[in-house]
């Protein structure tokens, strides 16, 4: 598999219309794509859990305003991600022009008393895919890929990225359906 297969630092937009299917209407950005698999997390659905919750989960005085955290994926949901914007921190998984990811608690803590001086979101749980599971579900129409700017995350609300994301691509991407489900039979 060549390089530009990989889609670090892009989006995938679930293209499969079954409201029953987990990933229905999920837009996933991907931190991590190579040989031994892949990792993303849906960035616009949401957990109804303050933020505040969890800080108080982990003891730590906290007064945050948002009031949900992201539902990241169903891998691993009661671990808590952070997606943020500090490219220096070293114990963040950096995309080079994206986003970063960690699980650092002292990050956790430096949010926790307002001495994180960068963009964030918090989620609960990632998407994750085994060697080549990802490839095989883009080659069957599963997932949209797009291209563009990761900065909208933290500048539009989980429920209107979708919306914004269209706008930025001049087209409706809740609009595209997987080819396989239109050409049956």
């Amino acid at each position: 598999m060549s390089e530009e297969n990989f889609f670090v630092n892009k989006f995938l937009y679930f293209q499969e219309k079954n409201p029953n299917d987990y990933f229905y209407n999920s837009l996933i950005y991907i931190f991590e794509h190579n040989k031994q698999g892949a990792l993303g997390i849906v960035m616009n659905k949401v957990i109804p859990i303050s933020e505040n919750i969890i800080f108080k989960s982990l003891k730590i005085n906290a007064d945050i305003e948002r009031k949900n955290l992201l539902n990241g994926g169903p891998v691993d949901m009661n671990k808590l991600f952070v997606i943020h914007n500090k490219t220096d921190h070293k114990e963040s998984l950096v995309v080079e022009n994206g986003m970063c990811l960690t699980s650092s608690i002292e990050v956790i803590e430096s949010i926790g008393n307002s001495a994180f001086n960068s963009s964030y979101r918090l989620a609960l749980g990632y998407c994750g895919w085994a060697a080549g599971q990802l490839d095989y579900e883009v080659l069957k129409n599963s997932w949209l890929i797009l291209d563009t700017s990761s900065d909208i995350v933290f500048n539009k609300e989980p429920e209107h990225l979708v919306k914004s994301i269209s706008r930025e691509v001049g087209y409706d991407i809740d609009k595209i359906q997987n080819s396989e489900i239109i050409t049956k039979h």
